[in-house]
């Protein structure tokens, strides 16, 4: 049997989901944006639910866990089993390079006087434990949805490498119990945080508890083309804008009753039309929705939204003016969007696709020597 790190690197291309990622990042600028030019928050109802920052977060959250499942599955099925020490190696040189380029330009920027800069909040940020603080630097807050996802695939490729040991459905089958279970178990256990957890276990119900969303992607993933599963994708999306309106109305009502609905049934119900969204879009690249999302611009912005997410929140934050006091217009629309752009475009080229050039010679490098 072929050395397991001489397994190629796979490509991470899937009909959409660029496009997609384009739409998430859009959905998470433009609310930030909007808070921005009234630092109230007290935007309509409307732009809240359709700019919702939160759901464009999520939709990442579902295509990760679909996309990463999905290669797993690929890589278990062409040779038999899953490379737990190559998937943690091309993780690593994906995730760590532009996020330690931007936690370093954090911290110097601090060192300038500029930012308020918590030990914390950066030990947190570099180390996947964001989430569970709740430190003063807002210039890394939005980091918290890196740490669900890092924790969550220090987890999930062992149980998935596990559970395959069985070999064709059955061997799915067995692994899907472990996202049902999350995702039937989530409401109950964010409530219970939410409501005896003190200060702490509020933050904790909305900024730990959404492991959820990425379990549908991993769940789509695990149980697409069963007899079961198809039967019922063909009923929630026969419609094809079922499942989006379905995400807007929770949208809306997350808006109007927050955490009464979202904690309980909102993320839940959101989840699963996402998910089901995510799916009959990689399946209709040929409909003018699919055109949409595989167009140019979308795919484009879709391959930058890592690094674009990562620097968004310096530019557009209300109290990011001593950070641009030697050029206010980079702290005000348009000129923040033009900041965020060009910075995430210079961290992907300069940063990411160099990094993953690297991360294919080493990859090279530990198929000959094991």
């Amino acid at each position: 049997m072929q050395n397991l790190a001489q397994r190629p690197t796979q490509s991470h291309s899937i009909s959409s989901l660029d496009g997609l990622r384009a739409i998430s990042i859009l959905m998470v600028v433009s609310l930030h944006t909007l808070q921005r030019a009234d630092a109230d928050h007290s935007m309509s109802t409307v732009w809240y639910a359709v700019f919702n920052g939160a759901a464009g977060v999520f939709i990442f959250f579902v295509i990760s866990g679909f996309l990463i499942t999905s290669l797993l599955l690929k890589e278990a099925e062409k040779w038999g089993s899953i490379d737990l020490r190559g998937f943690y190696v091309r993780r690593a040189f994906r995730i760590l390079p532009p996020l330690y380029l931007y936690i370093g330009v954090v911290i110097f920027v601090g060192l300038l006087g500029k930012l308020n800069v918590a030990a914390i909040d950066v030990f947190g940020s570099a180390f996947f434990f964001h989430n569970l603080v709740n430190g003063p630097t807002w210039s890394l807050e939005h980091l918290w949805s890196i740490s669900v996802e890092e924790q969550f695939y220090l987890v999930w490729p062992s149980v998935l490498a596990f559970c395959l040991r069985k070999g064709g459905i059955a061997g799915r089958t067995k692994a899907a119990i472990f996202p049902a279970t999350i995702i039937a178990l989530s409401p109950l256990v964010r409530v219970l945080f939410r409501r005896f957890g003190g200060a702490i276990g509020r933050d904790v119900s909305v900024h730990f508890l959404n492991f959820d969303f990425i379990m549908y992607g991993c769940l789509v993933a695990l149980l697409q083309n069963t007899p079961k599963f198809e039967r019922v994708y063909r009923f929630l999306t026969q419609v094809w804008y079922l499942p989006p309106a379905t995400m807007l109305i929770c949208n809306t009502l997350g808006v109007v009753y927050q955490n009464y609905f979202n904690l309980t049934i909102g993320f839940t119900i959101s989840g699963l039309a996402i998910s089901m969204f995510m799916l009959w879009c990689t399946r209709n690249p040929d409909y003018f929705v699919g055109r949409l999302l595989n167009s140019w611009v979308l795919t484009k912005i879709g391959v930058l939204s890592y690094s674009i997410y990562l620097w968004q929140t310096l530019f557009l934050h209300h109290d990011n003016f001593r950070v641009f006091a030697f050029a206010p217009w980079l702290g005000q629309f348009p000129g923040n969007w033009v900041g965020f752009f060009v910075a995430g475009t210079a961290s992907y080229y300069i940063i990411e696709r160099p990094a993953l050039r690297l991360r294919d010679k080493v990859m090279l490098q530990l198929s000959r020597s094991g």
